[in-house]
C-alpha cells in the first residue's frame, strides 16, 4: 500500500471518529480520550472532537498536595465526563471527579439498600447536624443521630472518621439527599458491652467508671458499658447540693456497687461507701466537754450548723452562739467562718452533736 493511501486511510478513520464524537460530546456524557499534554494545573485531552478537552487539576484530585503528574502521563487513555462543551477558550471542560462521584453514589445506594456500614469523614457543622464525606459525596448526619445522648459541642467531631448506616437515600430533579446515622451502630455496640458487663458485675464490687451525664438528683456513670446511677446522696458523706458542684462530665470516678438488677438493667453506685461512715465511733472522736474547731456551713432560724468533718455537722443553738442577745445567727457569725466551740452532747443514734460557742467566749 502506498504512503499516500495509508495517510488517507488514517485521515478517514480520524474523520470518522471525530464525526462520531461530534454528536456525543454533550454535558454529562462519559467519553474516552488521550492525554496530549499536562502541567501543574491542568491536562489537555484529545477526545476526537473539533476542540481538545481541558481537564483542570481540581477535576482530577481534591488534594492540593498531590501532583497532577503523579496521576497522569502523556499518552494515557482515560475516561472523562463532559461538564462544559465550550469554555471561554474554546475547550471542552472535562472531569474525572464527577465520574468518581457517580460511582460513589451508586455504591452508597447499594450500601443503603443492603443495610451495610460505611466509614465517613466529618467535614463540618451545619444547622441541625454534621456534614460528612464519602468518596467526595456529601452525607448529612442529624445531631440526634451522632450519639445515644445529647451532644452540646458537635464541633469536636470535625476531622474524625466515624462508621454510619445510611438511613435515607433519595434522588430527584432537585438533587440527591443522603442521610446517615450512628445510633443503630452505637446501640448495638452498647447492648453487646452491657451484656458482657452484666455477667461480670457483682454487688459490693469496687469499679471505675466515667461520668456521662449530670442531673439534679445524681450522675449517670458508665461502668464497662452499663449506665449506673450515682445518687446525689451517695456522692459524699458531706452535704452535696447538686452533683455538678463536685463532678464533671468525662471525669473518671471510683465507686462501689450498692445494688444491681440484671433483669431491669439497673445499677446503683456509691462513692461515699469507699470511705468509712464518719459517724462510726463518733463518741470517741468527739468527747463531750472538749473544744473543737469547725466551719460555719449554713444557718437556720434556730441556730448555725458547723462542719466538724465531711458528713459530720454540729448545731450551735442560737442561745449558745453569743453572750449577747441576738435575733439571728448571722448577726454574730458568717458562712465559712472558722469557729471554736465546746461539745455539749453527742448522740450517735440521732446523728446530732450540740455545740456551744458562748461557753468559751471570753467575758
Amino acid at each position: 500500500m502506498k504512503m499516500n493511501e495509508i495517510k488517507s486511510e488514517e485521515f478517514n478513520e480520524q474523520l470518522a471518529f471525530m464525526n462520531e464524537n461530534l454528536s456525543s460530546v454533550s454535558v454529562g456524557k462519559i467519553i474516552k480520550g488521550t492525554v496530549i499534554s499536562l502541567n501543574d494545573k491542568e491536562a489537555y485531552i484529545n477526545i476526537g472532537y473539533k476542540s481538545d478537552g481541558y481537564l483542570p487539576k481540581e477535576e482530577v484530585v481534591k488534594d492540593n498536595d498531590t501532583e497532577l503528574s503523579d496521576l497522569l502521563k502523556v499518552g494515557d487513555e482515560i475516561e472523562v465526563k463532559v461538564i462544559n462543551r465550550n469554555n471561554q477558550d474554546g475547550y471542552v471542560v472535562l472531569s474525572r471527579t464527577e465520574i468518581e462521584r457517580d460511582e460513589a453514589l451508586k455504591q452508597i445506594k447499594s450500601i443503603y439498600e443492603n443495610k451495610e456500614i460505611i466509614t465517613v469523614t466529618i467535614k463540618g457543622v451545619v444547622n441541625g447536624g454534621l456534614i460528612s464525606s464519602y468518596r467526595g459525596v456529601r452525607v448529612f448526619i442529624p445531631a440526634s443521630h451522632i450519639e445515644l445522648f445529647h451532644v452540646n459541642n458537635i464541633e469536636q467531631y470535625i476531622g474524625k472518621e466515624v462508621e454510619i448506616n445510611i438511613i435515607e437515600f433519595s434522588q430527584d430533579r432537585k438533587g440527591t439527599r443522603i442521610v446517615g446515622s450512628r445510633r443503630e451502630l452505637l446501640k448495638r455496640e452498647k447492648e453487646k458491652k452491657e451484656e458482657s458487663a452484666w455477667e461480670t458485675l457483682k454487688e459490693g464490687d469496687k469499679v471505675t467508671g466515667e461520668v456521662k451525664r449530670l442531673t439534679n438528683f445524681g450522675a449517670f456513670v458508665d461502668v464497662n458499658g452499663v449506665d449506673g446511677l450515682l445518687h446525689v446522696s451517695e456522692i459524699s458523706w458531706g452535704k452535696v447540693n447538686k452533683p455538678s458542684d463536685v463532678l464533671k462530665v468525662g471525669h473518671k470516678v471510683e465507686a462501689v456497687i450498692l445494688s444491681l438488677d440484671k433483669e431491669n438493667k439497673k445499677l446503683s453506685l456509691s462513692i461515699k461507701a469507699l470511705t468509712e461512715n464518719p459517724w462510726t465511733g463518733i463518741e470517741e472522736k468527739y468527747p463531750v466537754g472538749n473544744i473543737v474547731l469547725g466551719k460555719v456551713v449554713r444557718f437556720a432560724a434556730f441556730g448555725a450548723f458547723v462542719e466538724l468533718e465531711p458528713g459530720v455537722d454540729g448545731l450551735v443553738h442560737i442561745s449558745q452562739i453569743s453572750n449577747k442577745r441576738i435575733a439571728n445567727p448571722s448577726e454574730a457569725l458568717e458562712l465559712n467562718q472558722m469557729v471554736k466551740a465546746k461539745i455539749l452532747e453527742v448522740n450517735k443514734e440521732t446523728k446530732r452533736i450540740s455545740l456551744s460557742i458562748r461557753e468559751i467566749e471570753e467575758v
